[in-house]
């Protein structure tokens, strides 16, 4: 193989792999959103979750300006949530939300939807806060 060639597979090879990253990021299922603390709770509306067929939302990033991480929040039915601190209990590194899963972008620590450990060097499941619902709104109990 010559020098030409190799440049020319290898610009194609990184054509590619943008225009990949670019699809996949148009297909995520995250959405985020800045909520006030009220006695103690996040209040958030339950139409942040899309029920478009199409582009069915899985989680919710929740961010107060008081907090110091944000807070992901996983639907696992329209009645029942998981909110995650997004923290990692390794180091205090941010975790990256994917719509089934996080990531600690810091030292790899894995975590399923729920906050459990899937792979470490973690060894504490995320903390978890309380939620609860009416008709309208997705309560996040601090």
């Amino acid at each position: 193989m010559d020098r030409k060639e190799f440049l020319r597979l290898m610009g194609g090879s990184c054509l590619a792999a943008a225009g990949i990253t670019t699809f996949f990021s148009g297909c995520t299922s995250i959405h985020k959103v800045s909520a006030l603390i009220s006695d103690n709770k996040l209040k958030l509306s339950k139409s942040e979750f899309s029920t478009d067929q199409e582009k069915l939302l899985e989680v919710v990033l929740v961010r107060a300006t008081s907090l110091a991480f944000p807070i992901a929040l996983y639907r696992i039915n329209p009645k029942e949530y998981i909110a995650l601190w997004m923290e990692c209990t390794h180091k205090g590194c941010e975790v990256n939300a994917q719509p089934n899963y996080l990531v600690c972008p810091c030292h790899g620590s894995e975590f399923d939807s729920k906050g459990n450990v899937l792979q470490g060097p973690a060894e504490t499941n995320l903390k978890t806060f309380n939620t609860s619902t009416d008709h309208e709104n997705i309560y996040i109990h601090l």
